[in-house]
């Protein structure tokens, strides 16, 4: 389980990645530095469809990665479908894509950014506030579906072999059931995500799920570096051995040359 839980989560980030590449290409060919305001409807006119195809694309592997899981897990078929994701208002997608499209390129500028730099400062932005909207697709497929399947008793967080301390505290929790007492636990919010972010949760069906992925040794951190503190303290020293020291334990061995 924990295998095919990694591999969804691998699935779903070559899906944002083929789209980043899709945004900058577009960012890169049809933006004119020199004409912002009278370029920009056209490239937004362009990425619009890139990013609500990818997050359709999202919602199908979860759905899909979901009910698998199900199975593997010995759940009798019950007529139950996992939920629809999250519609995606075309307001909120136009407002994210002029924040981190024409808005952060003119804020570069403003801060003596050249144009070229203005530009590749907003690709970054924009890169990430896609990557974001299109995984919405499938985080909020499993989310709900998790809520609502009576067999279903929780989720883990999966994440890569490099996360930041953020995501890095909220997997330390490892399965969180839905009858859980978080009060208390700083970690709570194991649903939250961010730009840039690769976590995704992973259904669980029993009560005795095993910890998927570093959970299971950033749980024994957890309560190494966080002994004798707790609420906001706790989350700073974790962050803090997390930066000094902690991360690189986590990175893999190409990643540090």
């Amino acid at each position: 389980m924990a295998g095919k839980a990694q591999t969804y989560r691998r699935v779903q980030a070559l899906l944002v990645a083929r789209m980043a590449r899709q945004v900058l290409r577009v960012w890169r060919d049809l933006m004119n530095p020199a004409k912002v305001d009278e370029s920009w409807p056209a490239v937004r006119a362009a990425l619009m469809p890139i990013v609500e195809q990818a997050r359709e694309q999202s919602a199908t592997l979860a759905r899909t990665a979901y009910m698998d899981a199900r199975r593997d897990a010995g759940v009798p078929e019950d007529g139950f479908a996992p939920s629809g994701p999250l519609q995606l208002a075309i307001d909120r997608l136009e407002s994210s894509l002029d924040v981190t499209g024409p808005v952060e390129f003119k804020k570069a500028i403003a801060a003596g950014k050249t144009p070229q730099q203005a530009m590749d400062a907003a690709a970054v932005r924009m890169v990430g506030s896609t990557q974001y909207l299109a995984l919405e697709g499938g985080r909020s497929v499993m989310k709900q579906s998790i809520e609502t399947d009576e067999r279903a008793t929780g989720w883990s967080r999966v994440t890569d072999n490099d996360p930041c301390a953020w995501c890095a505290m909220l997997a330390s929790r490892g399965p969180v059931y839905k009858s859980a007492r978080t009060a208390g636990d700083p970690r709570q919010g194991g649903n939250s995500y961010h730009d840039h972010c690769g976590c995704q949760a992973w259904p669980a069906f029993t009560l005795d799920e095993p910890f998927v992925g570093i959970s299971n040794r950033l749980y024994d951190d957890w309560l190494r570096v966080t002994r004798g503190t707790g609420g906001r303290d706790a989350v700073n020293a974790f962050r803090r051995w997390w930066e000094a020291e902690g991360r690189a334990g986590y990175t893999p061995p190409e990643r540090q040359r």
